[in-house]
């Protein structure tokens, strides 16, 4: 059967995703390295294989990702960089890293015991994850906590088997800029990174994301970057510039009804035409990662905006078009990406974030990947 097109697809500018790069890489000292990029969640929402392709090529070598099933691709696809799992890894898992040169996250001393107990002989790159703060996972760095903690890291640097090539923390309120909490939170981590130096374990330590780079780094030259790659800043108060969307999602209008006054749209029968009213029916639901409380946000039909009514169902939404609608009626819509606000307006409606969304997409999305004037379907160049 040959290939059909799907109902909805997202749109993605390689040239963006660079420049983006290239524009997260000027807010940082001349010289810093590269930064981490995050590809987690399948490049949130973009498809990690392209997108980590595009960036190699510009010169990274430095990725991170969730968890080892998001890894082990992108280690035989990236040959030569190095893969940082931010999150759990099973124990069991530990030889297949180790193999593959990919570095895993050990967030405690249980972990690094259990992943050395599996390695038989091998060696494993790890970065060691610590709780400044945001109390997720790690090692606690409270006053009441943190000489045992750094005891406890330095047991599990000269665990066998585990080879420490980095350090780490993640800030709980960088994107509300230099506030009492992120202060906190890098006076923990300083003081922990230092001990720890004094002891003989000096490593690379990166603390910021794409909010913390918005504040040149917090002070350590090693950071990680995900949202900004895609075209946004974590918030107002946080911002990189230069940036553009890098992916524009479309989707297919299924249908156009001409409804008469009195008419109810979708379920609920939330919305009720008010006059003579010409309705979209756009390819795209809540399945797809449309919020389901995304009502009243607007897409772009044409040249307008125009609000999504009625309730989002799993595989279909409603806009309300403009009467008349121009010479021909129109096929599709882009619920966000022509411009930055597309996607904030969305996630403010919606009561949620860009994060959320971009990750989200689901895989009944098509990606399309626009390299030096033409599109390609999800296999990288």
């Amino acid at each position: 059967m040959p290939r059909i097109e799907r109902r909805s697809v997202l749109l993605c500018d390689m040239s963006a995703l660079t420049a983006n790069y290239a524009a997260v890489r000027a807010c940082l000292p001349s010289a810093a390295p590269p930064p981490i990029c995050v590809l987690k969640a399948n490049a949130y929402g973009h498809g990690a294989a392209a997108i980590a392709a595009a960036l190699y090529a510009v010169g990274a070598r430095q990725f991170a990702v969730s968890e080892i099933d998001e890894a082990l691709p992108l280690a035989e696809l990236l040959p030569g960089a190095e893969i940082l799992v931010l999150g759990y890894t099973p124990p069991e898992a530990a030889p297949y890293a180790a193999e593959r040169d990919i570095v895993l996250t050990v967030p405690d001393e249980e972990i690094a015991k259990s992943f050395s107990r599996r390695l038989c002989g091998r060696r494993l790159k790890i970065h060691l994850k610590l709780n400044s703060g945001m109390n997720r996972t790690g090692f606690l760095l409270t006053p009441e906590a943190f000489d045992g903690s750094i005891d406890a890291i330095l047991r599990v640097a000269a665990t066998e088997g585990l080879c420490p090539t980095g350090i780490y923390s993640h800030m709980a309120t960088a994107d509300e800029g230099f506030c009492p909490t992120t202060a906190r939170q890098l006076s923990r981590f300083r003081a922990a990174v230092a001990a720890l130096a004094r002891r003989g374990v000096a490593l690379p330590a990166h603390l910021s994301a794409s909010a913390g780079i918005a504040l040149g780094g917090l002070g350590f030259p090693r950071t990680r970057v995900g949202l900004a790659l895609f075209g946004y800043s974590p918030s107002p108060t946080a911002t990189v510039p230069g940036l553009r969307p890098v992916a524009k999602l479309r989707t297919a209008i299924g249908q156009i009804l001409d409804l008469p006054p009195g008419e109810t749209v979708g379920y609920g029968a939330t919305y009720c035409t008010r006059g003579r009213e010409r309705v979209g029916v756009l390819s795209l639901g809540y399945a797809d990662g449309l919020p389901r409380s995304a009502t009243g946000a607007h897409v772009r039909v044409g040249g307008a905006r125009v609000p999504l009514i009625g309730r989002i169902s799993m595989d279909a939404a409603t806009v309300l078009l403009p009467t008349p609608l121009g010479e021909s009626a129109p096929h599709t819509a882009t619920v966000f990406g022509e411009e930055q606000n597309d996607l904030y307006e969305l996630a403010e409606v919606s009561g949620t974030i860009p994060y959320e969304i971009l990750s989200r997409l689901g895989p009944r999305i098509d990606r399309k990947y626009f390299y030096e004037g033409h599109y390609r379907d999800s296999d990288p160049p």
